[in-house]
Order: C-alpha cells, then structure tokens, then sequence
C-alpha cells in the first residue's frame, strides 16, 4: 500500500533501472533520463578459460547498459513519453549539472568501464513546442578514463549554488578512489585535478559541498564518512565518522540551508549532520531498507526524498530536528523490486491541466526506478 502517494504510469526500462535525474534547469524542467545496467553472459570463447578457485569455469560477463530520455506530458493524461534511447556501458550514476554549459543542459555519466562522460541536452526549452520537442537529443561532448578495470560508481558537480564557466567534477569508484575533474568551459574536454585513495574498498559514493565546493564528501564499504579539503594534496580526510554501522552509499548536501547535509547506508539509517560538527548526527531516521540515495527538495529545505532498497520509497520532513525526530510524511510502496532511483521533478500540474491530465494540481511530481523489475514509476504526492 502507498501512503499519501498515487500512481501515474509504470514503465518497462527493458534492464534494471538503478538511477533517475530531472533535470534542474529552467526551461527544461520536463526532460527526464533514467541509466540501466544489465549483466550479459558472453559466449565462451573457443579456448576454454582456465578454471577458477572452485574448479569451474565461467563465461565471461560484459555490463550492458542504456540511457533512456524522457519528456514529461502534461496535455491530456499527464506521461512520460520517450525521446531517445542510447545503448552505452552499465550506467552506475547520472546527474544533471545544475547550470548550462555553452548555453545547453549537460548531463554527466558514471560507467562501468572506469570513464566519466559529459552529454548536453539540444533543442528548445520547450517542450509544448512541438518543433523544439521533436528535435530535442543528448549529445556526447566529452569523456575521461577515471580508472582502469574498475567501475565509476558516483558522481556529482560543484554547481548546486555556485555557478561557473568551468564546473568541477568528483568521481568515486570501485577501487576506493575519488577523482576530482574539471571542465572547460565549452564542455570539450575533462582535465583530471586530483587522484587520491579515500576509502579500503568501494568508494559507494561522493558529494560537494554546495555552499564551499573545496570541500568533499565519501562515503565507502568500509562504513567511513569521510571529509575532504581538495584545496590540499588530500593525504588525510578533515574528518572520518564511524557513526553508520554499514556501508555508506549516499550522500546529499542540502542547497538551501548551509550546514545541513544528509547521508544514507545499508544499515538502513538516514543520518542529518551539522557540518560544524561532524563528531555525531542530528538527526538519525530509521527507514526500514538500505539507502541508496538521498535527494533534498528544490525549494523546500526540510523535505528529503530516500530510496530504501528494500523498503520503498519515503518522503522525510526533518523540520522537527530542534523539538522531536524527523519522520515519514508519505511513501511510494507499488514498485515490484530493490528501490534504487528516485528523483523530484520541478514542474508541477496547473490548475487549467487538471480535467485532461488525471493527476492534481499543484502536488510535487517524482519518478523513481526499481531494479530487478526493470521498471520506471511516476507518481505524485497527494500532501
């Protein structure tokens, strides 16, 4: 059963969806892409490998994946409606840079062959354009190795409140590290700032700072937070909290209030930390479901969107830090498998639209994507 949530459309994303982004920037508040990943069996090649530990042989597995990109409708039954569908390497993480670059939307991509990779949106703002809708498409402008025989696993850009012609890049990956690149202002070419070894095992994920884009969060397998001034050689982390008990796989900082910033782990914890204190949390939610990722409101800063794995999808009002706990407001539970991706949507329904489009004005649209089911949902909040 969903709580406060109703279902709009279910989509079939053919191999397992793990991440959804709308994009964040004015005028094209409609486009919506969704990154898959899917594992393939190779043909065993005609000389037999060489048997493993166990004794067996296995055939070689290549990750498959594919961008999908969406326009959001809202004449007639408010939809998702497919614009364009682009087979590529397992996709580990997307995100939109919240400004344009040489005036277009860009997109980042983490893969699973080790590389980031920087597309821009073209086309027209509009999408009750016809002629700017039909000609809308992602384009590869650039991309960079990030590490050899390992997977990018997180990305994210300094650009949540600053904006800049040469926006800034962190990586983490599969080997522990994070990467910090930036950005010519043509979005030509990625230059590699910074290399450095954050965490023992998987490097799960990485975060700006928004208000002070020098300083970096991770989060790893080793269940470490860590802190990190990139303005130094990033020999020692500024700090390390041992405050999850499990792997920490997200982490969001909040853009409209300064020191807020919210982390996500397997053990099924989201933490709220005061960044002038890093020693213990604020906040601490126990969500039922291993947190993949974490998305603060665009415009509201107590609202927090979590994707428990296991346990759906939750919407959090953490308002109530001062005088009691943050609690659940609303959940979306009619997804079929892990929640991975989920994402709020900036464009919201008028009150002229609500006859034809079925959803209800004014209520925050979201979209999110759950794994195994390989299938994507949009639905709103009823608050």
């Amino acid at each position: 059963m969903s709580c406060s949530t109703r279902q709009l459309q279910v989509l079939d994303t053919d191999y397992s969806a793990d991440c959804v982004e709308w994009c964040p920037v004015p005028g094209y508040h409609d486009v919506m892409v969704c990154g898959t990943y899917q594992l393939a069996q190779q043909e065993a090649p005609s000389s037999s490998p060489e048997p493993d530990d166990s004794g067996t042989t296995a055939a070689p597995q290549t990750r498959l994946g594919r961008l999908l990109c969406y326009h959001l409708l809202t004449e007639g039954a408010v939809c998702l409606d497919e614009f364009q569908r682009t087979d590529l390497a397992a996709i580990l993480d997307i995100k939109w840079c919240h400004t344009t670059l040489n005036e277009c939307p860009a997109l980042g991509i983490a893969d699973a062959k080790g590389t980031l990779s920087v597309w821009t949106l073209q086309g027209g703002p509009d999408s009750k354009n016809d002629d700017a809708s039909r000609t809308r498409s992602l384009t590869q402008q650039c991309e960079a190795q990030i590490v050899e025989e390992g997977l990018v696993l997180s990305l994210d850009w300094s650009t949540g409140r600053q904006q800049s012609s040469e926006p800034a890049v962190i990586t983490s990956d599969s080997k522990g590290q994070l990467t910090l690149c930036q950005l010519s202002p043509t979005a030509t070419g990625i230059q590699t700032v910074s290399q450095w070894t954050a965490h023992d095992f998987e490097a799960w994920i990485c975060a700006f700072n928004y208000w002070e884009p020098t300083t970096v969060y991770s989060g790893g397998d080793d269940c470490r937070l860590k802190g990190w001034d990139t303005r130094t050689p990033c020999t020692h982390p500024t700090f390390v909290s041992k405050a999850h008990d499990m792997g920490v796989v997200s982490i969001h900082s909040n853009c409209h209030q300064e020191h807020r910033l919210a982390t996500g782990s397997y053990d099924e914890h989201v933490l709220l930390w005061d960044r002038r204190n890093m020693r213990r949390p604020v906040g601490d939610v126990h969500v039922g479901g291993g947190v993949w990722r974490l998305k603060w409101h665009h415009a509201n800063k107590d609202l927090l969107l979590a994707a428990c794995m296991h346990n759906g999808f939750h919407i959090l009002d953490v308002s109530k830090l001062t005088d009691g706990s943050p609690s659940v407001v609303a959940s979306y539970m009619e997804h079929q498998s892990l929640a991975y991706g989920v994402d709020w949507c900036r464009q919201t329904i008028s009150s002229a639209e609500m006859s034809t489009t079925g959803a209800t004005p004014g209520k925050p649209l979201l979209a999110s994507c759950s794994f195994y089911d390989h299938s994507l949902q949009l639905w709103e909040w009823l608050s």
